[in-house]
């Protein structure tokens, strides 16, 4: 096949598939890490690791397009490189199949499945990878096909380039390009060496571009200057997410929930039909490509969706299913590809009408993907992650401090704050070292609370935090999407200051709301806070929410136990580990107050079960309790599962000491 040839066709699918991502990409800042892709591209700044340069310096190049806000130009480079994914998606199944109409199906179904489609509308190093890695199979078909050696060489090139984009999602599907290259292994190893210098050419200057930039103090630098080689190591091998990539309490049962929902969002992406017809194309590969095309294809679709599933240690949880689900966009396309085999061979058996017999499957599978995955990916008027962000800077004080400590509120605040300039007297820090330039100390130091105490005590200005746990010694202010530090309020008390929420903040809200129901009555009753609170109730997060330290002294104990049950069943399906075990938690406490010690103790037990983690209350709660009564066996099992070998605080450690002391231990 000669591209010279083929022109038009790729021409036809960039375009419609770029305008089609364009007209669908949220025109301001969204959630995830949206926020800070964009303001490292606006800055030239360093990316949450392992670094992502290449995707920097590209994204800063989109900034300087003259449309739209600076958010839409960066999406607009996930938009490119989906559109460009697609075009050399197209070249692959032309490789593959005589027909251009099966080329053209595989790299528009691609193009407008789920997870792809939402991944080309926001700014992520998703497209990027993929865009990558479909290169890189073509010219391997290219170089089984010609033998030339500079196919190898720019393969190389290629390779080492997208190490410095997602190198962990690109070494999962490696063994895939590997096997494909098999049947010219001879050619490859006299090539290697050279291959070889050329993929670590490519791969070493964006990092060490990277290692320059962070010296030089941008604006935006998540964990600051990277000053020697056990820096960059520390860095690009993500080992300081090491905590959010393991949990204590993940098990079999994770990992297999996790394999479930892959398998699901992959009939999600092509619908039944779609999936059913790839599921064909997987068996037809056998008989209609060689071994080594068939096997690495089965080995591509592995990497990033079961292999990966498998390797994951974290919680089965809803949070976290939102942030896997983008990683098998690999996948996506091998599925891809064995749906077109097998819409090919069934067309290769129709005698009469052939071409519009494609042609009409084509249209027919494009419209019903389309219309599956438009509503949820059609996000132009998706403003709600900058309505969040205006709504909490507009409300603060003049010449506030606002320390922000998540994704959720660090990227799209930091974004509207520094390249939007909204409220520029209002300066933003990050209350765990990361991000901002600005930082009080580095995220790795030993004595963080002290040093933010100490700011808070010595700040003459208004101070306020998102955190749920600050260290200070000050009175504050509930305002709802934040608190805020009152120096005039003597003691250490909460005043409440009520905001609108959004449908994510029910639980706080909740909180509230109840302890208004037991300390201040008369309001309660007025302004239909009442009604809220029996709105809120209904809902999983709402009736959370309830399940307070206040209602626990104040409220019915059969009322608080029925409310503990009814929490249960609503967090049943939609809840977290944590949010799931917080119910028996706390009617366990009850039942000690109420002395039904064999009730109690089986309801802890029951949420360490659930939430089998140190930071489950309920596990300190129980050791308590073991401690207190004389159960040495008992307090023994708990520590050793949870406790033992684990990173604890001084104020745990010396709590468990205490404990362990009165049993002899």
């Amino acid at each position: 096949m000669r591209l010279k040839t083929q022109w038009h066709h790729l021409v036809v699918v960039f375009v419609a598939l770029f305008s089609l991502y364009s007209y669908s990409a949220p025109r301001t800042v969204t959630l995830e890490d949206d926020g800070l892709f964009i303001m490292t591209s606006y800055f030239v700044g360093i990316d949450h690791p392992p670094g992502y340069p290449l995707h920097t310096l590209l994204g800063k190049l989109f900034t300087l397009l003259p449309v739209g806000s600076v958010a839409f130009r960066v999406h607009l480079l996930s938009a490119f490189f989906g559109a460009l994914t697609c075009v050399v998606l197209w070249l692959v199944l032309r490789s593959l199949f005589a027909n251009a109409v099966s080329a053209y199906t595989g790299a528009v179904l691609y193009g407008l499945s789920s997870t792809f489609w939402s991944q080309a509308i926001i700014s992520e190093t998703y497209t990027l990878n993929t865009f990558f890695f479909f290169c890189l199979f073509y010219l391997a078909l290219v170089f089984l096909a010609t033998k030339n050696i500079r196919a190898l060489y720019v393969f190389a090139g290629v390779f080492g380039l997208s190490l410095a984009n997602h190198w962990p999602l690109m070494l999962l599907s490696t063994p895939c390009l590997v096997v494909l290259l098999l049947p010219a292994r001879r050619d490859v190893f006299r090539a290697s060496p050279r291959m070889l210098g050329f993929a670590i050419a490519a791969c070493v200057v964006p990092y060490s571009w990277m290692v320059i930039r962070s010296r030089m103090d941008p604006e935006i630098s998540f964990y600051g200057s990277i000053p020697d080689l056990e820096s960059f190591l520390f860095f690009v091998s993500r080992r300081g997410f090491q905590h959010v990539d393991v949990s204590q309490s993940a098990d079999i049962a994770d990992k297999l929930g996790y394999l479930g929902f892959l398998l699901a969002e992959m009939v999600r992406q092509y619908t039944p039909v779609g999936t059913a017809l790839a599921a064909l194309g997987l068996v037809l590969q056998w008989w209609r490509f060689n071994l080594a095309t068939a096997i690495a294809l089965l080995m591509g679709w592995l990497g990033s969706s079961l292999v990966l599933g498998a390797m994951l240690g974290f919680d089965y949880e809803p949070l976290m299913k939102a942030v896997i689900r983008r990683y098998p966009l690999i996948p996506y396309g091998i599925l891809a590809v064995w749906l077109v085999l097998a819409l090919d061979t069934l067309a290769s058996r129709v005698r009469r009408g052939a071409a519009a017999v494609r042609v009409g499957t084509l249209a027919a599978l494009a419209a019903v993907v389309f219309l599956s995955h438009r509503d949820g990916n059609v996000r132009r008027d998706d403003t709600w992650a900058r309505d969040y962000a205006t709504t909490v800077l507009k409300s603060l004080d003049e010449g506030a401090v606002l320390f922000v400590h998540s994704d959720d509120d660090a990227f799209p605040i930091g974004y509207m704050n520094k390249v939007e300039g909204l409220r520029p007297d209002v300066t933003l820090y990050n209350d765990l070292g990361l991000v901002f330039r600005n930082r009080l100390f580095r995220f790795d130091a030993a004595d963080t609370g002290r040093q933010l105490s100490t700011f808070v005590q010595g700040s003459e200005r208004p101070v306020y935090y998102t955190a749920t746990a600050f260290p200070h010694e000050f009175s504050t202010e509930d305002g709802g999407l934040y608190w805020k530090v009152r120096k005039d309020v003597p003691g250490k008390r909460m005043v409440f200051g009520l905001m609108h929420q959004r449908d994510t903040l029910r639980r706080r809200v909740m909180s509230v709301l109840s302890y208004f129901k037991y300390y201040a009555r008369e309001a309660f009753q007025t302004g239909d806070l009442s009604t809220y609170y029996d709105r809120l109730a209904k809902t999983p997060h709402g009736a959370l929410g309830r399940l307070t330290w206040f209602t626990l002294d104040e409220a019915d104990s059969s009322e608080f136990l029925a409310w503990a049950d009814e929490t249960t069943s609503l967090l049943e399906k939609t809840g977290s580990k944590s949010e799931r075990a917080w119910p028996p938690y706390m009617k366990g406490l009850l039942l000690l107050r109420l002395k039904q010690d064999a009730a109690a103790v089986a309801s802890l037990e029951e949420s360490v079960r659930i939430y089998p983690n140190r930071k489950n209350p309920a596990a300190l709660a129980l050791l308590q309790y073991h401690s207190k009564h004389g159960n040495r066996m008992a307090f023994l099992d708990i520590g050793n599962r949870l406790f033992v070998g684990q990173s604890l605080d001084q104020t745990t450690t010396e709590m468990l000491r205490q404990l362990g002391a009165r049993l002899g231990l």
